[in-house]
């Protein structure tokens, strides 16, 4: 039978492991060059903007002349009114995602990234679209040049589209 005090030491000790986990958790969170480019991939494809921007070096982002990452999205909202569809309809999911580091040493890497992305206009298409084989998948492979800038990693080749630009 519990007493009081052994339950207060168990519940103790739940606290504590508890707690541990979360700090384990957040401290062995450490970026990698891989987990940048995917990153960076999965915010171009789905046309997150705010998240693509936090992954670009700021030789990139800073640019007086041009805001890439707004152009490419402008870019993409009129090839999508083009079709006659909103912005959305442009998204795609990544998925089947496998990274190759190239090249790396402490300050830059060369990542290439290879994968599957799927229409995603919301969470419910893609799942149906999966199961009646109702969207096309399009093969991803790419290889992002990162630098290390404040000790993260940041994609600093213009990828993809972002090029023509």
């Amino acid at each position: 039978m519990l007493t009081v005090k052994n339950m207060i030491v168990f519940g103790s000790v739940i606290v504590i492991a508890v707690v541990l986990q979360v700090i384990l958790i957040l401290v062995g969170k450490v970026d990698s060059p891989a987990e940048a480019a995917v990153d960076f991939t999965k915010a171009y494809f789905m046309l997150d903007g705010a998240s693509m921007s936090e992954r670009l070096c700021a030789e990139i982002v800073e640019d007086k002349e041009s805001d890439v990452v707004d152009e490419y999205l402008n870019r993409v909202a009129e090839q999508a009114r083009s079709m006659g569809f909103s912005q959305s309809y442009m998204r795609n999911q990544l998925s089947h995602v496998h990274t190759e580091i190239q090249m790396a040493d402490e300050k830059s890497a060369r990542v290439r990234i290879t994968g599957k992305r799927l229409r995603s206009i919301n969470p419910v298409f893609a799942i149906i679209g999966k199961l009646f084989s109702l969207i096309q998948s399009h093969q991803v492979d790419v290889t992002l040049t990162l630098l290390k800038e404040d000790d993260q990693w940041k994609v600093c080749s213009k990828p993809f589209l972002l090029s023509e630009i």
